[in-house]
């Protein structure tokens, strides 16, 4: 009986995980750009003017994310796999749009609120890279290393 009253409570606390995982795809559009916009003026202290001239560059960037994606779910449901090529040129490409996009953020933002936006994403992108090597083990039942993500 114990056993089973255990189980019960552990299945109980699964949904409440996902629920907060899938919590960004809910967001319309507009309310995940201005969530966005109000994190990114939180952190860096932006003032209103910043926040107006930052604003569409949001928007562009997560339209040209989410056309990306629906091509990915597209090639997905077709069972089409990247080649190496293929891989190569979407990285070259995500590697452009991004200096691009730094470029832009570069002469709206002051040197300091550029550096800490910067620190931000390299924390960011840290606490990915940790959480996907917790849970994707290679092949061969070793974690992945950092140098197999780049």
């Amino acid at each position: 009986l114990i056993v089973g009253f255990s189980s019960f409570a552990q299945d109980q606390n699964q949904p409440e995980q996902k629920s907060n995982k899938n919590r960004r795809e809910k967001l319309s559009p507009e309310k995940r750009n201005q969530s966005q916009l109000d994190k990114m003026t939180t952190e860096l202290n932006l003032d209103a003017k910043q926040q107006e001239q930052i604003k569409p560059i949001i928007a562009e960037q997560n339209a040209k994310r989410a056309a990306m994606q629906a091509e990915r779910m597209a090639n997905r449901d077709k069972q089409k796999k990247m080649t190496s090529e293929d891989r190569e040129a979407f990285m070259k490409n995500r590697k452009e749009e991004k200096e691009a996009m730094d470029n832009k953020l570069k002469t709206i933002l002051s040197p300091e609120q550029f550096k800490k936006m910067k620190e931000n994403e390299e924390a960011n992108r840290a606490k990915m890279r940790e959480s996907r090597e917790s849970r994707e083990p290679r092949d061969n039942g070793e974690p992945r290393d950092n140098n197999d993500m780049q």
